[in-house]
């Protein structure tokens, strides 16, 4: 493990001794604080290389094993603080989730959908898409359009049940005329 650099380096080479007589104990400490074998492997393996890329910091002489195992845990901390945003996937629920259906009507839906919003009253289609598309509470989307929370909530329920009798759904509890053309100015 000695890089040509520093092969005439004494103290180079006594850090990369003391670091190596140290791997066992690493593995150790690793494996009690992680409770898994793979994880405590990475935790060993990216504090070597944080210490191998700090060995100008290391005091020569001082102990090297309390600075290496705050190296580990500061890594698992991190490693923790990044793995809460990830989650795992099992091979065999990849499969059933990662496979396309056959049909592709959801994206014929979504064109007659987006052609359906954009013939609906501006009110009512910004109402929709603040709280549906984009996520924003009706108190949320009331102070951004400048109404009360109520308005939101009956420009939502509107804009729905003009968007599924635009879409000609069956289950619209609306008084529309799904015959009739709907006409933007039409009162909703």
């Amino acid at each position: 493990m000695l890089l040509p650099e520093h092969a005439a380096d004494p103290a180079g080479e006594s850090f990369v001794h003391q670091l190596e007589a140290m791997v066992p104990h690493m593995r150790v400490f690793a494996r009690k604080l992680c409770r898994n074998d793979d994880l405590a492997d990475d935790m060993v393996q990216e504090a070597c290389l944080k210490a191998w890329a700090a060995r100008d910091r290391f005091i020569a002489g001082a102990p090297m094993k309390p600075w290496l195992f705050r190296i580990i845990r500061n890594a698992y901390v991190q490693h923790w603080r990044r793995a809460w945003r990830s989650s795992s996937l099992d091979p065999s629920d990849a499969e059933k989730f990662l496979i396309a259906a056959d049909n592709q009507e959801w994206a014929s839906d979504f064109q007659v959908m987006q052609e359906a919003l954009l013939h609906l009253p501006d009110k009512q289609r910004e109402a929709l898409v603040a709280v549906l598309a984009v996520g924003f509470s009706y108190e949320e989307a009331g102070h951004i359009l400048g109404c009360s929370e109520g308005t939101v909530k009956s420009r939502v329920s509107r804009g729905r049940e003009a968007l599924a009798s635009l879409m000609d759904t069956p289950h619209s509890k609306s008084g529309y005329d799904e015959s009739a053309p709907f006409e933007p100015g039409q009162a909703a």
